[in-house]
């Protein structure tokens, strides 16, 4: 199987010693959220399989991930159909 993107730079953004999980923001669909959108920096989550998972034990499919930042850069955007 293979990985995609979102997975890729999560993986970078955990493991890879040149980079901070708190130089991260990831945007994900959070419905009821102002907007149905809310933001968690990297350092603030784990990664389980194809989810992330937030300190409140919330559990967030990759699928739902709109947008990743790596301090000013635009690492990933989804692109509605």
């Amino acid at each position: 199987m293979r990985k995609g993107k979102i997975r890729l730079i999560l993986e970078s953004m955990l493991w890879d010693p040149r980079t901070s999980p708190g130089e991260f923001v990831i945007v994900f669909v959070s419905r009821g959220a102002p907007n149905d959108l809310e933001e968690v920096k990297g350092d603030e989550v784990s990664v389980r399989g194809d989810r992330i998972i937030l300190g409140d034990g919330r559990e967030i499919p990759h699928h739902r991930i709109v947008a990743i930042w790596r301090r000013e850069a635009l690492l990933y955007l989804r692109k509605d159909e």
